[in-house]
């Protein structure tokens, strides 16, 4: 699990699909967490109703709806890609809950976003790869939507590449980690996601989480500070 300084702020949802850090704080997600691989991948159908509140939440924190993100300029973003997650319709249906979502530009969510959820397809599913990805946003301004949510002012991703079953004990020196921050604007749809390439170190500098603590520090201090493209 990614940590930082002030634990009040992640309120985690552990679900059998992924993994997610809530913040009450900003009504939007710190991190979502998630496998992937070829077995993820199947012929469900996409979930065609309204995104879906969390009822799971706790009393206290507000609950985000469908209809926050109405007329806001918005898409309502998944985090874990709805087609990562189309072997059978549960698996699907919970990648449309609120706490899977933020808020990013059609140019970002449909753009050069899908650019990269399309990268990472390809790894596991035409390479054969095992991934393990962190997603989420990068809150710097103040601007909000619906019920106080937080809009981020760019979103990041983090990619570690392994063999197909391998898992945290074969991470190495030689592990490929794809990395990238995207700004949450328009204009960029046509923009290729190596433009925004970067390291593991520059995300946790941005956000303050220690994205892979349990893998030796002196291999992380290699791997978390090349970027590869």
């Amino acid at each position: 699990m990614p940590v930082d300084s002030d634990s009040t702020d992640d309120y985690l949802i552990i679900r059998t699909q992924y993994a997610v850090s809530y913040n009450s704080k900003l009504n939007a997600v710190n991190w979502a967490g998630w496998n992937l691989n070829s077995s993820w991948f199947g012929k469900s159908g996409r979930y065609e109703g309204r995104f879906i509140t969390d009822t799971t939440l706790p009393l206290g924190i507000i609950k985000i709806t469908h209809d926050d993100y109405t007329n806001s300029g918005y898409d309502r973003g998944h985090l874990v890609r709805s087609h990562e997650r189309s072997s059978n319709p549960e698996d699907n249906k919970s990648t449309f809950l609120m706490t899977n979502i933020v808020p990013q530009t059609p140019d970002l969510n449909r753009g050069v976003w899908l650019d990269f959820e399309r990268f990472c397809e390809n790894l596991a599913m035409k390479q054969n790869k095992e991934l393990y990805i962190y997603a989420g946003g990068i809150y710097k301004s103040g601007s909000t939507i619906g019920k106080g949510i937080r809009v981020p002012d760019s979103c990041y991703k983090i990619v570690v590449v392994l063999e197909k079953g391998e898992g945290l004990e074969c991470v190495d020196y030689n592990t490929r980690i794809y990395c990238v921050v995207m700004p949450n604007i328009q204009g960029i749809r046509g923009n290729k996601w190596r433009t925004y390439a970067v390291s593991v170190t520059r995300i946790e500098k941005s956000t303050g989480y220690n994205f892979l603590s349990d893998v030796p520090e002196k291999i992380q201090g290699i791997i978390e500070q090349i970027v590869y493209k």
